[in-house]
């Protein structure tokens, strides 16, 4: 926004950043000297004839700070009034600075007005006044009243006024009284009167048409573009973010593009004049914060540093900054405003510059846009200062280009440059972590295809067992395994066991030990965890081991058991969850897990099943599940649905809450062998 009569607009962050509570000066012409005692006429700057020919009534005007309806009256007395003219700043023509209202005045001969075109006396001419910056005017013709901008009404209100054209008859002698308005905080130097030309209605018609362009051109149309521009990006970031859900930097760059896009669009409303001054200054208070708290979030998750109470911690201070202009603090929000806009800088760039420092090469890409685009609104704001003030020549405000007739400034290019950089990082990005994430995705489907040939689908069944089985990993592979191996005596050796960790690396071990578990030679539950016990510490003397398990150490919890078709059950246990027969747990001697001491020692204990009892192996993702409430499934509920299939328990788990993989593996004995084996046990007690 480029205002003219700025000197005390507290307009703050819209889609830039702000150092200083800036007061831009205007460059208006102010009116001139004029008597508007209708005895006494002054002299008027003479027309410029021809069929184009307008009456330029740069002064002299009469001048006075205040309001008195009676100014109006063209019988009013304003030869005490000052002599000003519309060409020159009041303050360089002797007057003091005001706020509030002020009144013009002048007389023009009917001799002059009808010969702005050489028409007759009655012929009808327009009067185009434009006010300067946010000053509003109404215009009396006469005495009465014949326009006034929009915020000129009963109760006025600031707005970017354009010209105001007002209708004027050439009839005898004219007094011309405006009226001016600024509300509080605006000290007005230069006046709010900048041109005020007399013609026929087409030629102000078309000045009307060339001022609202220009106003357009000047102020709206670079906003306007730089709105479009980050609305397009904050779409991308949207899509990118709806893609890739876990990476919350695409969101906060979106909401970082919105806040800006949104600061945008009301500066282009502002200079339309369809918002007024009071609702901009608020929303654009409000909306350079969130820029900053939320750019501020943005780096922190995209360079992935977690300075988390510090980042927490200016972005407080900064959202409860704009409450202190809000009490009328100016002066206290001024100093804490450059001091939130140098802490804010500063942590930017000290985040990207660490994140250079560890190889994040795409840091860098946005460092040197976000400190040129910081670096150049700085200065924009200094100059356009110290214009204000009066302290360097109005010349030396901040530069401003043009591409055609649209004009925009150093600060609008510098932030085009650092949108740029946003979009190439975001894209890199976007395409580095989609390669990762296929080649992850490959890793794991080459895993889970290792993983299916060592855990089985189908479980070996025949007269004297059924089985049956439920693995669900949380991760799509995971620590779990279990093995059904059947033997040449028809008995059954099952493992069950659960890798510590998750995901890939608990799924590579898990299929280490299966696979060192179906070259064990002997079945001996006892021996059989012995050996892998070796495998998992990586102290294994057969050629088939692993070696790499030597780069991550891990254990396993592990339940070996051998069922004989007579029923006999040999289990032993290395830390695991021991198996529910019939509804009740197994009472079984405690072992260390596997993986922790060489040459442990796995104690076997053996049991009698008889026809028609269910056994139950699972890991402990079932004991382990966890509502929404933070409770526990726990023992009790895994005892109350142990003599259920595999997959009701199993299901039943998940849904109350999977935290960790879930295996299940159930055991029903059908043999008649156990069924003999048990009535002959029961009679030879008897006997005895």
């Amino acid at each position: 926004m480029q205002n003219k009569e700025r000197a005390a607009l507290p307009v703050c962050p819209r889609w830039k950043f702000r150092w200083l509570a800036v007061f831009l000066a205007c460059s208006l012409r102010l009116a001139g000297q004029s008597s508007a005692v209708p005895a006494t006429s002054v002299p008027v700057a003479a027309p410029v004839q021809g069929i184009h020919a307008v009456l330029n009534l740069d002064g002299p005007w009469r001048f006075q700070a205040g309001d008195d309806p009676r100014w109006a009256d063209p019988a009013f007395d304003d030869s005490k009034w000052q002599s000003v003219t519309l060409t020159e700043p009041l303050i360089s023509q002797g007057l003091d600075s005001y706020s509030g209202y002020a009144w013009y005045r002048i007389r023009v001969q009917p001799e002059q007005l009808s010969a702005i075109t050489g028409l007759s006396l009655n012929a009808p001419l327009d009067l185009i006044a434009a006010p300067n910056s946010v000053g509003q005017l109404m215009v009396y013709v006469n005495g009465v009243e014949a326009g006034h901008t929009k915020g000129m009404t009963e109760s006025p209100s600031m707005f970017q006024s354009p010209p105001l054209v007002v209708p004027l008859t050439n009839s005898g002698g004219t007094v011309l009284a405006i009226r001016t308005w600024a509300g509080s905080g605006v000290e007005i130097g230069r006046g709010l009167l900048d041109k005020v030309e007399v013609g026929p209605h087409d030629e102000i018609a078309g000045k009307l048409a060339v001022a609202t362009n220009r106003q357009w051109d000047e102020h709206a149309v670079s906003a306007m573009v730089v709105t479009f521009l980050f609305a397009c990006v904050a779409f991308l970031a949207a899509a990118l973010f709806l893609s890739q859900r876990h990476h919350a930097e695409y969101m906060w760059m979106a909401l970082l593009c919105l806040s800006v896009a949104a600061g945008g669009a009301a500066d282009a409303t502002f200079e339309l004049g369809q918002m007024p001054l009071g609702v901009y200054r608020i929303f654009s208070l409000f909306m350079g914060r969130a820029f900053m708290a939320i750019t501020l979030e943005f780096v922190r998750r995209f360079t992935g540093i977690e300075w988390r109470k510090t980042v927490r911690g200016v972005q407080i201070a900064v959202l409860l900054l704009p409450f202190v202009s809000l009490l009328n603090l100016e002066q206290i929000y001024e100093v804490l405003s450059v001091c939130a806009q140098v802490v804010f800088c500063g942590l930017v760039c000290f985040l990207l510059f660490r994140a250079l420092r560890r190889g994040r090469g795409e840091a860098g890409v946005m460092l040197l846009p976000f400190f040129l685009a910081a670096t150049a609104d700085s200065a924009d704001t200094i100059l356009d200062y110290l214009a204000s003030k009066h302290w360097i020549p109005m010349e030396f405000a901040s530069p401003r280009f043009h591409l055609g007739p649209i004009e925009f400034g150093t600060g609008t290019v510098a932030y085009t440059v650092f949108l740029g950089s946003l979009i190439a990082v975001i894209l890199y990005q976007f395409v580095r972590v989609s390669q990762e994430e296929q080649r992850s995705s490959a890793e794991i489907s080459a895993a889970r295809s290792v993983q299916a040939l060592l855990i089985p689908t189908q479980l070996p069944s025949n007269q004297n067992f059924m089985l049956e089985s439920a693995y669900l990993p949380i991760q799509g592979v995971g620590g779990d395994f279990f093995q059904v191996l059947p033997l040449n005596d028809d008995s059954l050796l099952i493992v069950v066991g659960d890798v510590s960790g998750k995901g890939l690396q608990a799924a590579m071990n898990s299929s280490t030990l299966v696979g060192a578990l179906r070259n064990e030679l002997s079945h001996d539950p006892a021996t059989v965890l012995e050996h892998l016990n070796r495998v998992l510490i990586g102290a294994v003397s057969s050629p088939g081991a692993v070696p790499d398990l030597n780069a991550a150490p891990c254990f396993a919890t592990c339940l070996c058991a051998r069922i004989f078709p007579d029923g006999t059950l040999m289990v032993a246990n290395a830390g695991h969850l021991s198996p529910y027969r019939d509804g009740r747990e197994l009472e079984l001697e405690p072992n260390l897990p596997l993986g922790v001491i060489a040459g442990t020692r796995y104690e076997q204990n053996t049991f009698q099943l008889e026809r028609g009892d269910r056994l139950v192996f699972l890991s402990d993702g079932v004991v382990e599940a966890m509502n929404p409430k933070g409770e526990l499934f726990g023992f009790e509920r895994t005892k109350q649905v142990s003599n259920e299939s595999a997959r009701y328990i199993a299901q039943t788990a998940k849904r109350f809450g999977q935290t960790d993989d879930i295996t299940v593996v159930s055991l029903y004995v059908a043999s008649r062998a156990a069924e003999h084996v048990s009535r002959g046990g029961v009679e030879a007690q008897e006997t005895r």
